[in-house]
């Protein structure tokens, strides 16, 4: 399981092992010490400065971070062609980004610090790159390509579906027909902050339709894309397998030659006389029948791809004996990521380079080539990239596969293996929350077993084989849930910089983003929440990551896009049609019953647990009226009526009375928000068993924002009334008995402070008790997750812990010391 364990240290660092490498002159160094201070390298050699940290590494050799010359982090093909394809067509960007996240992290581990993105769709390489840049996930510094360059049918173009069933790609995506659309498309990557251009000469092994060695660009179009990646002071690297293409490419004046499979020795000769790079990869596995890896594809593919493993291992001879640069380069997502990486420099010494030779290709000679200057070397003043491996990799280079340390701009991301979590676990605190019957049980215990609890009680005994963590003067309650945020976005100071940036962002990087939002409400104590309305299916993308074991965070409900009117509070803002791009019922925008349930059925088809609507106006929108209706009642019907058909619970926006009427006539079952709510609209709830969220502390938020001048004059005067209304109807509806769950909107305030929700719900009507079980039992019963919510034998294994007697100082909610969700330890004192 991920978790983001780097930790920039602000104190220096000497990293101490048995020997360092020496990238300029490859060879060894003993005994190794390298300095760092933030995020450079202070000193290399010499004695421990006095009052750094030492981390002795042993019998290891420091290497400088490791470089990959051409990665593909955005993909990794597995055991069907067929099933790859399909599931590239299924995934939205906000899904694939978190298998990118995953692939970024495996590199990382395995000792690459810096990489050559050739090539990606949807811009999920730029979002990538971002959430990278800033520590939202783990993973190499990226130099990425956008699309990559080519021609109609070629290698970066489509394989040949049906032009009605899939989109045809123009020169934004990269495909272009003569120099002029070529220059324009190289400027269309540029736009999107590609740090090199890169283009397909001749065709490739993995498209089904072109020939592998066949031009695919004329010298023309070649000479333009080059000569404009170089006017912008980007390098050009050429994806090319045939001789004559590759030719034609050097001639054009390119800085790299990647794959060259069928390269004759005079193309090898012009290159080292140009100062050409070559980059080999993917390295083919010596001595090893590549049938079994082939057979997986169509038998077009099949065909070209014997063909290059037949030519390409005397090519390569050639460039070592002919002296060619040779950059390393693994095509990594053709091989799995963070292991074929490691793997091709070791199969690099089979084909005649010596282990020092390979290692300078990883470091100094990728460094030449990406033109960065700060890194390759271990020497002062360059980056703090720095990797461990065991024992002499000069004398056995397949200790590259077995990387033990890895520290990227000074910050340590691994350092041994990852501890293994206890499948047994016992906690003891001197209290127990029974949310049931929301009273303390003195002295209890709670035994888990793998994700469920099997015991809760008074001297429990520790299995021989289980991890006991005794908490001490703690309360245990379960995981508690928050029955509306919105993960996948985070409000700021500056309301004009978030909405401005909001635009920016590519899918994505708002979904990889939304990792940390994830991991700090979990380790807030929130183990289950529902996520009440994101774009661009990122909640769905955020969920998948969640699931699939690539980000930590609490489990997900979501709701997709709202549904509401045009000109509401899910219509975003006010602007002009032909600024943005106006939403319509695939966005939840509706207008009549009939389109309504056409809105409530694209959420659905994509993967909505809830269905939210917003049936009045809301505090954060530009230019509709916070408390009035903005679906009619035959609208509000028909949402709630399609999403019920579907087994799904509904949640209504809802600040204003009028509105709420409408909602609850047609049976909706929580009302959010509800900030100007009457008494006979509170008590018909009860009487219907209609949950409230009251979200108290988002409007708490906005009213704080508001009186310090941080929002817009209309919004500022709506916060104001939301709070000013807010409060009364939550005091309201305590007193008459109405069943109220917890629910923060956050993201309206910042993620994981939601615990905050108790502390105000215990100050303004409800007992401690009570709001412990808003955020419990109440929450599971509304979210039909009923597998929760109780410390009690068989239900999942969700508990969390605060210190004291939380019924006597429900803030302590606020400071949780441990957290574990489906029995697996994510927070501990």
């Amino acid at each position: 399981m991920f978790l983001l364990v780097a930790v920039l240290l602000s104190s220096p660092i000497a990293l101490q092992s048995a020997r360092m490498f020496d990238a300029r002159r490859g060879v060894n160094v003993q005994p190794g010490l390298v300095v760092i201070d933030g995020d450079r390298i202070v000193q290399v050699g010499g004695t421990v400065p006095a009052g750094a940290r030492v981390i002795d590494l042993g019998d290891s050799t420091l290497l400088p971070g490791l470089m990959d010359a051409h990665t593909h982090l955005t993909f990794e093909a597995g055991k069907s062609w067929y099933r790859d394809t399909m599931d590239a067509m299924l995934r939205f960007p906000a899904e694939q980004a978190q298998y990118a996240g995953e692939y970024a992290k495996r590199t990382l581990e395995a000792g690459f610090t810096t990489v050559r993105d050739l090539g990606s769709g949807e811009y999920i390489d730029v979002g990538l790159r971002n959430a990278i840049n800033s520590g939202a996930v783990p993973g190499p510094r990226m130099i990425i390509a956008v699309h990559a360059i080519g021609s109609r049918g070629g290698h970066a173009d489509n394989d040949a579906f049906p032009t009605d069933r899939m989109p045809t790609a123009s020169v934004k995506e990269g495909i272009c027909a003569g120099p002029d659309q070529c220059r324009d498309a190289v400027r269309w990557q540029m736009k999107y902050g590609a740090g090199v251009i890169k283009f397909m000469p001749s065709g490739g092994v993995l498209s089904l339709g072109d020939p592998v060695d066949a031009p695919e660009l004329s010298q023309g179009e070649m000479d333009a894309i080059v000569e404009e990646a170089h006017h912008w002071g980007r390098k050009a690297a050429a994806h090319c397998h045939g001789d004559l293409a590759a030719k034609m490419a050097v001639k054009a004046g390119v800085d790299s030659i990647e794959h060259g499979t069928f390269l004759q020795p005079d193309t090898l000769n012009e290159m080292k006389k140009r100062g050409t790079y070559l980059m080999p990869g993917p390295i083919i596995q010596p001595g090893v029948p590549p049938e079994e890896e082939i057979s997986k594809y169509p038998p077009a593919i099949q065909e070209k791809a014997r063909a290059a493993d037949k030519a390409w291992p005397q090519m390569f001879r050639n460039a070592q004996k002919i002296g060619v640069h040779i950059a390393f380069g693994s095509d990594s997502g053709v091989g799995p990521h963070g292991k074929t990486n490691p793997q091709q420099l070791t199969w690099m010494v089979e084909y005649g380079m010596t282990p020092a030779q390979v290692l300078q290709s990883a470091t100094i000679t990728d460094a030449q080539l990406f033109g960065v200057t700060d890194r390759g070397e271990l020497a002062k003043g360059m980056l703090a990239d720095v990797i461990a491996v065991p024992g002499d990799p000069l004398k056995d280079i397949k200790a590259v596969q077995h990387v033990s340390f890895v520290m990227k701009g000074g910050q340590i991301f691994k350092n041994g293996p990852a501890k293994e979590q206890p499948k047994k676990l016992l906690l003891k605190a001197a209290r127990l929350f029974d949310s049931q019957k929301g009273v303390l049980i003195q002295g209890a215990s709670v035994l888990i077993e793998g994700d469920k609890i099997v015991a809760v009680g008074k001297d429990l005994q520790a299995p021989a084989d289980a991890r006991v963590i005794d908490l001490g003067d703690a309360t245990l309650l379960p995981g508690l849930m928050d029955a509306h945020v919105h993960l996948t976005s985070e409000s700021q100071d500056d309301f004009a910089k978030a909405f401005v940036e909001g635009v920016m962002k590519f899918p994505a990087q708002e979904a990889l983003e939304a990792h940390l939002f994830a991991q700090r409400t979990l380790e807030g104590g929130i183990t289950t929440i529902r996520n009440l309305g994101a774009s661009d299916r990122t909640d769905l993308g955020l969920k998948r990551g969640i699931q699939l074991g690539f980000a930590e965070g609490p489990s997900m409900l979501i709701s997709e896009e709202p549904i509401g009117s045009r000109g509401g509070h899910h219509d975003g803002v006010n602007a002009p049609a032909e600024h943005l791009t106006p939403r319509g019922p695939m966005e939840g925008i509706c207008s009549g019953a009939d389109q309504c349930r056409e809105a409530v059925r694209w959420q659905l088809k994509y993967g909505a647990d809830v269905i939210k609507f917003m049936v009045s106006g809301g505090v954060l929108s530009l230019a509709d009226p916070v408390d009035v209706p903005q679906l009619t009642p035959d609208e509000t019907a028909a949402i709630i009526d399609e999403a019920h058909a579907w087994h799904r619970k509904t949640a209504a926006h809802c600040h204003g009375d009028a509105a709420a009427k409408i909602a609850i006539a047609a049976g909706v079952d929580s009302i959010e928000h509800g900030s100007f709510l009457k008494a006979d609209t509170l008590a018909e709830m009860k009487r219907r068993g209609v949950v409230y969220i009251p979200t108290l502390m988002a409007v708490e938020n906005v009213e704080k924002r508001a009186r310090e001048g941080k929002l817009p004059p209309l919004v500022a005067e709506k916060a104001l009334a939301a709070y000013s209304g807010l409060f009364k109807t939550f005091r309201k509806a305590a007193e008459l008995g109405v069943t109220i769950g917890l629910g923060t909107d956050s993201g309206v305030s910042h993620h994981g402070f939601n615990a905050h929700e108790v502390t105000l719900m215990a100050a303004n009507g409800l007992t401690a008790a009570q709001a412990l079980q808003a955020g419990t039992i109440n929450d599971a019963k509304l979210l039909g997750v009923e597998d929760r919510g109780v410390l009690a034998p068989g239900m999942r294994a969700d508990v969390i812990a605060v210190p004291g007697d939380v019924l006597q100082n429900p803030s302590a909610v606020e400071h949780v010391s441990l957290v574990v969700k489906a029995g697996r330890v994510v927070k501990a004192p």
